[in-house]
């Protein structure tokens, strides 16, 4: 059931206070997309705690669930004809930039200055990436080439498979993953680790993989909070990387200003 009739549904249950939180809503709906909490409550005549019962009313477990819902219903397409005119690119920004705050949320800047020290005493480091974390892996590659600090992305299974050999102590692997469930991670992760390999993992899912690496940084998911395919995690993974490259390039350069925009 999308937001829409979601907020139908309950109609014939609401308060006067909630009905006057329905009919706003279904006039504004844009604004409730794009607006924090706070914001609504003002532009309502209502407060925070009431915004968020109504939400679980209507059987979200708050505001923040009935928001992204209601994004997401907005983002797909699947719009009743008195909506056709919501703002479609404003929803879709408001998503990922809410996804994208909460990195600091899920990130330790201790883990990160670890890793990056971790990458700038290895002596080759190797980035691993499949379909469309390959293209984080390039990404990663290729901002490295701003502040010298070289590094190879490999984003074909076969080729993973035949690096493993040449692979020895003093070398780092790190590999992009946002579900963290792909077998061939699993046993690459164990054969060089048996040869004194130290693996890195930065994913948008918490599973057993992250137990099997020496480091790891966990990043929030907006695939996660859409049934669909049509919001990426590589977005959250090529902000990840800006941060990673500010930190490495402080300790290869001795400066942040060495990183070229």
């Amino acid at each position: 059931m999308n937001p829409f009739d979601r907020l139908d549904c309950y109609k014939n249950s609401y308060t006067k206070s909630e009905k006057i939180i329905y009919e706003w809503i279904k006039k504004n709906p844009a604004l409730v997309v794009r607006d924090n909490i706070e914001t609504l409550a003002d532009e309502i005549s209502t407060s925070k705690a009431a915004i968020i019962r109504f939400s679980k009313k209507i059987g979200y477990s708050g505001f923040a669930e009935f928001k992204f819902e209601l994004s997401r219903y907005i983002i797909s397409g699947v719009r009743e004809i008195e909506n056709e005119n919501m703002d479609i690119a404003r929803s879709i920004t408001s998503l990922y930039a809410g996804y994208i705050k909460q990195i600091n949320d899920f990130i330790d800047l201790k883990d990160v200055k670890i890793i990056a020290k971790v990458l700038s005493n290895a002596r080759h480091v190797k980035i691993l990436g499949k379909n469309r974390t390959g293209l984080s892996a390039l990404q990663l590659r290729y901002r490295f080439t701003k502040i010298g600090f070289d590094a190879e992305a490999i984003t074909d299974a076969i080729l993973m498979d035949q690096m493993l050999e040449s692979l020895t102590k003093g070398d780092v692997v790190l590999i992009f993953t946002t579900r963290a469930v792909d077998i061939q991670y699993y046993n690459l992760i164990k054969n060089v680790s048996k040869n004194g390999v130290t693996t890195i993992v930065v994913t948008c899912a918490e599973t057993d993989l992250m137990k099997k690496t020496h480091y790891h940084i966990l990043l929030p998911s907006i695939e996660n909070a859409s049934t669909s395919s049509f919001l990426d995690n590589q977005t959250i993974m090529f902000v990840f990387i800006e941060i990673l490259l500010a930190e490495l390039a402080f300790i290869v350069n001795g400066n942040y200003h060495s990183i070229q925009k």
